[in-house]
């Protein structure tokens, strides 16, 4: 089910609950880091602040809401639900991403379903702010352009090395890929759940437990802290080439 949180703190505890994105101090990374900060000095809607358990749904996949969400901190999944009734994981996203993007290309309906993977801290736009701030700062439309395509194009790599190859290579490259796109300052990724990882390399969740019990053995994936885990890239890379 669908919901929205409790409004959050941003990281200046002074702006609770409303967006207050011109003293945002992660503004360079979000959405608007184009934009000089009397941009939002008279928007028509306001842009408000959320944050969600692990596990939320944000929105469904073919239902509409004119919103899109700009991420402050955690990780989304977007899911697709095949024709034989499995979801399948068809994009992860960070900080700095923006989820819902296709309103703005013209789509009537959300694609995929939104779902928090760790809690997420989220700006919430409604649709007609953008469309005012798109307006009046044609940088924006370059930048939500950007990142429409960016997004597209790690799509259309991730299925192809997800999707390919023997079970032992999928789990590998998704390693990888965490490992690129989501370690911290510590180098340092959270690990999926097994259900998570099987919808995004198309095999068993049975199977996926086995090979990352085979790569803890080996050394390939060792423990950080809590469910925080770092990899030896270079013998993941080679797994990738030879199996």
């Amino acid at each position: 089910m669908t919901n929205d949180s409790a409004q959050a703190l941003c990281t200046n505890a002074k702006w609770i609950g409303r967006a207050h994105c011109g003293k945002c101090h992660i503004r360079q990374l979000m959405l608007f880091s184009d934009l000089p900060e009397n941009a939002f000095d008279h928007l028509l809607q306001p842009i408000d602040q959320f944050t969600y358990p692990p596990g939320s749904v944000i929105y469904q996949a073919d239902t509409h809401k004119p919103f899109i969400y700009s991420i402050r901190r955690g990780m989304v999944k977007l899911a697709h639900l095949a024709q034989d009734g499995s979801n399948r994981i068809v994009r992860l996203l960070g900080p700095g991403a923006a989820v819902g993007l296709e309103l703005l290309d013209g789509a009537e309906n959300y694609h995929h379903t939104a779902i928090a993977i760790t809690e997420v801290d989220l700006c919430k736009i409604p649709v007609p702010t953008i469309r005012q701030l798109e307006d009046n700062h044609p940088a924006l439309c370059m930048h939500v352009g950007r990142q429409l395509q960016e997004q597209l194009n790690l799509a259309d790599q991730w299925i192809v090395a997800l999707s390919t190859g023997t079970a032992r290579q999928r789990v590998a490259q998704l390693l990888l890929v965490l490992d690129e796109f989501f370690a911290d300052e510590n180098d340092a990724f959270i690990l999926l759940s097994r259900e998570d990882m099987a919808a995004m390399t198309g095999i068993a969740v049975e199977t996926v437990s086995r090979m990352i019990a085979d790569f803890k053995r080996q050394k390939l994936l060792y423990r950080h802290r809590e469910n925080y885990y770092m990899c030896n890239v270079a013998a993941l890379e080679q797994i990738t080439r030879l199996d």
